[in-house]
């Protein structure tokens, strides 16, 4: 009995169709090791100004959160941001990026803005710019 009579198609596929393989390739896989490196690269380099900013928004809500009691008036404010920025170690945002001023009776808005840049490689650079304001009330 032969295999055709048992229903069993044996079909051996053309040469035409075995040169045209699909996959990865040597060069595809350099390109896409190269395109991966580039990313983790600006995510590696630029996330840290990311985090910097996190912490220094932090602070910044935490002074003006309504259980905090700030005395003083702006030197009071100023001197709050002064402690939290030194107990977080954080040297970018500095004390001259924020800004204070009055807004009625004892309500002080309190802005921090910046931009950090970082080298990345050759000659380029990222900037990236932060900008967030809150409203304090001092005693």
């Amino acid at each position: 009995m032969s295999n055709s009579s048992i229903g069993v198609f044996r079909h051996s596929p053309s040469p035409r169709f075995l040169s045209r393989q699909a996959g990865l390739g040597l060069i595809g896989f350099v390109v896409l090791i190269g395109v991966i490196a580039f990313f983790v690269t600006i995510l590696l380099k630029v996330g840290p100004t990311y985090q910097h900013f996190w912490t220094a928004r932090t602070i910044l809500h935490e002074v003006a959160s309504p259980d905090q009691r700030i005395e003083g008036g702006a030197h009071g404010i100023m001197s709050s941001i002064d402690k939290r920025l030194d107990i977080n170690m954080l040297s970018n945002p500095t004390r001259k990026d924020f800004s204070i001023r009055k807004l009625d009776g004892n309500t002080y808005g309190v802005t921090l803005e910046y931009e950090e840049r970082v080298h990345l490689f050759f000659n380029v650079d990222a900037v990236t710019s932060f900008k967030d304001q809150v409203e304090v009330q001092a005693q």
